[in-house]
């Protein structure tokens, strides 16, 4: 698994890009967040493998993932259904359309199709240095809160799906981000902004991995998400940019 995310990692360098957040290599019922660290974990047959890449270039960014079974068609159906959620979505969005619409789409197609949806993992807009930067996608029609897509809105869709019911429970942190601390005059924060911003990063992307520890507040942590009832999850992702009549999909 580290081989794999860190040519991917390494591609991204030499295509002439830089890592958004560390690649994640995500396994059956781990949804999201999981990057390998140092070790020897290795694929195994009828593994469901979510790869899930983000690239930026000044701050720009884009994130896509895919979702591929190894050796075996079991999770068929639920790799298929994300893909057809996205695309679904995708073909309602322009400017003036919600979020909650858009969650409404994606859920349809997941039920419709024998599987759930994952409520808790949600699309998200994408700014400058900002992997998330405040707006939520959701994965279904029943979401709180709703907002109202803008021409030049930035946003990566994301549907998740399962056979199990779809509640996250939180592991371990592989994956961490800075604060946007501007008044920090901690010399460890300085250092670790100047390398990432405010992306996310891990620790073995760190020449002193030991300073997360004196980091404390000033690091925002992601879980590794886990399908609580163990049962497998697929994802597909996009990322795409807002125009006044459709939109564009800015990834492969």
């Amino acid at each position: 698994m580290l081989e794999v995310a860190e040519y991917a990692e390494e591609l991204t360098c030499q295509m002439g890009g830089e890592a958004a957040f560390p690649c994640n290599i995500s396994i059956n019922e781990v949804a999201s967040h999981y990057t390998p660290l140092l070790g020897k974990h290795k694929f195994e047959a009828s593994d469901l493998v979510k790869i899930d890449i983000g690239v930026h270039v000044n701050g720009y960014i884009a994130d896509t993932a895919a979702t591929v079974e190894l050796e075996t068609q079991r999770y068929h159906t639920l790799i298929e259904t994300a893909r057809e959620a996205l695309d679904s979505a995708i073909k309602e969005i322009n400017a003036g359309v919600t979020t909650k619409h858009i969650g409404k789409v994606i859920e349809q197609i997941i039920r419709a199709r024998g599987c759930h949806p994952v409520p808790a993992l949600t699309g998200h807009s994408i700014g400058r240095y900002a992997i998330h930067n405040g707006l939520n996608i959701p994965n279904h029609g029943s979401a709180a809160h709703s907002n109202t897509l803008h021409t030049d809105d930035v946003i990566a869709i994301e549907p998740f799906t399962t056979k199990g019911s779809g509640h996250i429970k939180s592991g371990e942190t592989r994956i961490v981000c800075l604060t946007n601390d501007k008044n920090s005059s901690n010399p460890i924060y300085q250092k670790v902004k100047s390398q990432f911003n405010t992306l996310p990063f891990t620790s073995r992307w760190m020449d002193y991995p030991d300073d997360l520890e004196k980091l404390g507040t000033s690091l925002r942590k992601y879980p590794v998400l886990i399908e609580k009832d163990g049962c497998a999850v697929a994802q597909a992702e996009h990322t795409i940019i807002v125009k006044e009549d459709g939109c564009e999909v800015i990834t492969a």
